[in-house]
């Protein structure tokens, strides 16, 4: 047999192992995605930049002292939403029902806060925060508060006041995780800025893994 024979056979056989390797690459199916850990699902997405938040309830005693997120305390240090380079941080907090919140001004700016319940825009709080100050403001009331700076009115955040055991916020899209929620029943309530998207249904959890269909 001819070198030029024996180098097109290689060249042949090397194109035919290459084509079974890239066939056998584009056959395997992908890996599929690991369910997250916790209650988890789809909410309205966002109204005017305010996402929907999330609330869960144990229906009987399987209730536990705080919420989800930055909400429950538990007696350590409150709830605290910073003034610092013109943006409120975080720009959303969960809090809870008669629990203090906090608010601090980090910089050498003064700055305000002026708490609006979502609602009907009632104002609530409207105190002057001078450079290193901080003011501290307990909600009697659950539902959604607008924060915002007189001062500043770029500055918008979003305080969510619940007496719920578990409570998220939701992304911008609707996807939302609560994280460690033990087996039962619970009351799962959707809140969001706009009246006709609230919802409130029962749901079972039954394993460390649980996704919720909400109801239209």
């Amino acid at each position: 047999m001819g070198k030029s024979l024996i180098h097109t056979v290689t060249i042949a056989l090397l194109t035919a192992l290459a084509a079974a390797c890239g066939e056998s690459e584009q056959e395997a199916p992908p890996p599929e995605a690991q369910a997250p850990q916790g209650v988890y699902g789809m909410a309205p997405t966002a109204v005017g930049g305010t996402p929907s938040v999330i609330t869960l309830d144990a229906i009987g005693p399987s209730r536990t002292d705080g919420a989800t997120g930055s909400a429950g305390s538990g007696g350590g240090e409150p709830p605290t939403m910073d003034q610092l380079g013109l943006v409120f941080t975080p720009p959303t907090l969960v809090a809870r029902v008669g629990e203090p919140v906090v608010f601090t001004n980090s910089e050498a700016l003064v700055h305000n806060v002026h708490l609006l319940f979502a609602d009907n825009d009632s104002t609530v709080l409207n105190v002057e925060t001078d450079a290193g100050a901080r003011a501290e403001f307990v909600f009697d009331r659950a539902g959604g508060y607008d924060v915002t700076c007189d001062h500043h009115p770029g500055m918008r955040a979003f305080i969510y006041v619940t007496e719920a055991e578990h409570a998220v916020f939701a992304d911008n899209s609707g996807h939302f995780v609560i994280p460690d929620v033990a087996p039962g029943a619970y009351n799962l309530n959707v809140w969001s800025i706009d009246p006709q998207r609230r919802l409130e249904q029962r749901i079972e959890v039954s394993g460390p893994s649980t996704e919720v269909t909400l109801a239209p």
